[in-house]
């Protein structure tokens, strides 16, 4: 029985399908009773799962778990299929189970970096060039940037995806750089596409891969908005020691406070508001990126109708039934 996530459709049936386990939570039905909500992914998507029957002393052992066997109807909800699942139980997380499990971008990664380097190659000014150096030239974070996803869940979550994002977001933002420059309306194409480069990096060391999606310790306790504003300060040092020209104190927090500020809003996350022309457009261009994305993700495949509220959007889309010829 084949029990991918994309070709699940309502009437079906899973046996013993293989799945990562994202998100558990116990809810409570009108009647008081819990269930178990939770999202099931593999490398071909993901599927919205529910336990109508549930015993919270299983949540314990289900929230440690990264893989899961399960067994279940599929149903339609709000016009995509949804799991009501019969029986759960954690699997071990094998390498091989996990390095088939997990959700990889289509586009091609060594494009995709060559495409990011030539725009940080492009880079004038030779102090901020000295910068965009030190950090193609770590090894070790550049395997990561290429490999590391953007989110958990919201957005770009799978292998690639931080790169993905990246880079179309670089190619979004020297466009709208070249835009302004055509009507006299002068941005620091420099500081934007290093703001953009950085804006996300740390997410490298805010979270794992490896046995699934999830935040790391330091991920948790710091998180990427803290740790981007500190690497550009590590990173603009080590250029400096490599012989680079000195960057002006103003640059370096003109592009910190890209990174701090980059999801616009204190409510949103971010630690600083965006405080220059330059860290208004990254804010934008970082809000279009991800909605645009979560937007396409969420219709994709789906009949005419109303989607349910998109967390991250938070309102509903409606689909045309164009939509539902993918």
């Amino acid at each position: 029985m084949t029990t991918n996530v994309n070709t699940l459709h309502p009437g079906g049936q899973v046996a013993a399908g293989i799945y990562l386990l994202v998100n558990p939570q116990q809810g409570i039905k009108g009647n008081g009773d819990p269930y178990l909500r939770c999202l099931l992914r593999d490398s071909t998507g993901e599927v919205a799962g529910r336990r109508w029957t549930f015993d919270p002393a299983a949540m314990a052992e289900l929230s440690q778990a990264t893989v899961v066997e399960v067994d279940g109807d599929v149903v339609e909800f709000q016009g995509r299929p949804q799991l009501n699942i019969r029986d759960i139980k954690p699997r071990q997380a094998t390498p091989e189970i996990l390095a088939s499990l997990l959700p990889t971008t289509s586009r091609n990664i060594d494009q995709m970096f060559d495409a990011v380097r030539a725009l940080l190659e492009s880079v004038q000014d030779p102090g901020l060039r000295g910068l965009a150096d030190a950090v193609l030239d770590d090894e070790p974070l550049m395997a990561d940037f290429r490999t590391a996803p953007a989110a958990i869940s919201m957005h770009h979550a799978w292998i690639g995806g931080l790169l993905e994002h990246t880079e179309q977001m670089m190619k979004i933002g020297d466009a709208v750089v070249g835009l302004y420059a055509a009507v006299d309306i002068a941005l620091d194409r420099d500081i934007v596409l290093l703001g953009l480069f950085f804006h996300d990096l740390a997410k490298t060391s805010e979270l794992k891969w490896g046995d699934g999606f999830q935040y790391s310790v330091r991920g948790n306790l710091v998180g990427h908005i803290v740790d981007g504003a500190a690497l550009i300060e590590a990173k603009a040092a080590e250029a400096a020691m490599a012989g680079a020209p000195s960057i002006p104190d103003d640059t370096l927090l003109v592009l910190q406070n890209i990174v701090l500020s980059h999801h616009g809003l204190a409510e949103h996350g971010a630690a600083r508001p965006p405080m220059t022309p330059e860290a208004v457009l990254v804010a934008k261009i970082d809000g279009l990126e991800a909605h645009v994305r979560q937007a396409v993700d969420a219709v994709a495949g789906r009949k005419r109708g109303i989607t349910e509220v998109i967390r991250g959007l938070g309102h509903r889309l409606f689909v045309q039934d164009t939509r539902a010829e993918g």
